[in-house]
């Protein structure tokens, strides 16, 4: 999954980096900002800025939701009833393809794209 800036100029890969959110007050006015960190950038670098923690908070959660709802395609794989009930629960779609004289395999469509939300797009 690509994780994109507030403002669409970083695009980075969500499986190799990880997200912080830092808050505090400027001047009595809450901020929160969410940074992004690797080992080329252990400081982080900003990816979105929010008017409060708890619209961050619920930026990061939106980003999760994302990530889990990728879609898994299945070839020649039997899925036992509790797997299917733990797609459920992951709210997971997924595709079972019965092909002839194909090996089985699991494929997670990993092309989804999250661009976080401007301040003014989030409800808490």
């Amino acid at each position: 999954m690509r994780v994109i800036s507030q403002d669409g100029t970083m695009d980075v890969p969500y499986d190799y980096f990880s997200l912080s959110i830092a808050s505090g007050k400027y001047e009595d006015v809450e901020v929160a900002f969410i940074y992004c960190h690797n080992l080329s950038s252990p400081n982080g670098t900003k990816l979105a800025k929010y008017s409060s923690r708890e619209k961050a908070l619920k930026v990061m959660e939106l980003l999760r939701e994302t990530y889990i709802g990728m879609p898994i395609v299945m070839q020649n794989v039997d899925v036992s009833e509790d797997v299917a009930k733990e797609f459920e629960r992951l709210n997971k779609c997924g595709f079972v393809v019965r092909a002839e004289n194909q090996p089985s395999k699991v494929d997670f469509i990993n092309n989804a794209i999250f661009q976080f939300p401007a301040d003014d797009e989030v409800e808490v």
